[in-house]
């Protein structure tokens, strides 16, 4: 499976132009920054690191003309710092925030580097060598990963934040494409057209071959109905099984 590591981060392609939540690089000053706002030949820099790596968040302006794209070794610098001090940038508002958020296993999450190439997927852990390991995750351009075991490299290299409405929506669409659903409680990919959403009603017949109806509230007993397949949608599926 693809590992996304400091090497692999330097080649991401895409152009470049000065925008709101972009990082650039002053020629000039040798200084990183994250631009807050652009306007006219100037740029409002929210947040900098100096040619020695001080962060700094006093709000500067820079000339347009002497910046550019920042490389990816720059960006990384800015977000280890970042990550020290618990701050998050926000791209599409051009602000920076604090945040002391920690997920768990099983968490739908957004992961990126500074906001930018983001990976949308469930946290599984970070391992003994520093790497973020996922379930399964969706890259920028769609592509979905689910080998339950999904190392994406430093965890210090990228930004960790809670996934929004929109990009879970985006996440749950992908895995339904492929025909699966995460279980984030049990920590593991069900098939779409089996499992029931969490709280709502299946069917399944008992030791005298009864139709029972019951509430899917991820036990084991429900799980492993689902697993030797006396679990049922509709009461009819359950009821064909019954005359067999």
């Amino acid at each position: 499976m693809k590992s996304y590591r400091r090497k692999d981060i330097r080649n991401i392609p895409g152009e470049f132009s000065i925008s709101k939540g972009l990082v650039v690089f002053n020629e000039v000053t040798l200084e990183t920054g994250l631009v807050g706002d652009v306007s006219g030949g100037c740029i409002s820099v929210a947040v900098r690191v100096t040619a020695d790596r001080q962060l700094l968040t006093d709000n500067v302006v820079m000339p347009l003309k002497d910046c550019r794209e920042a490389n990816t070794e720059q960006k990384i610098t800015v977000q280890r710092l970042l990550n020290k001090q618990h701050l998050v940038w926000d791209r599409r508002k051009g602000t920076l925030s604090e945040s002391m958020y920690i997920p768990k296993a099983g968490q739908q999450v957004k992961v990126s580097l500074l906001d930018e190439h983001v990976i949308l997927g469930a946290f599984k852990e970070i391992d003994r060598k520093g790497n973020l390991v996922l379930y399964c995750l969706m890259e920028e351009n769609g592509t979905l990963r689910h080998s339950l075991h999904e190392e994406i490299g430093v965890t210090e290299n990228w930004q960790i934040t809670p996934i929004g409405t929109s990009a879970r929506s985006r996440f749950v669409n992908a895995l339904h494409r492929e025909g699966i659903v995460w279980n984030g409680r049990l920590k593991r990919l069900e098939p779409l057209e089996i499992r029931i959403n969490r709280g709502g009603n299946y069917y399944y017949l008992n030791d005298v071959l009864e139709i029972c109806e019951c509430r899917d509230s991820s036990r084991p007993s429900d799980r492993k109905r689902l697993e030797c397949g006396n679990y049922f949608k509709e009461r009819k599926d359950a009821e064909l099984v019954q005359l067999i």
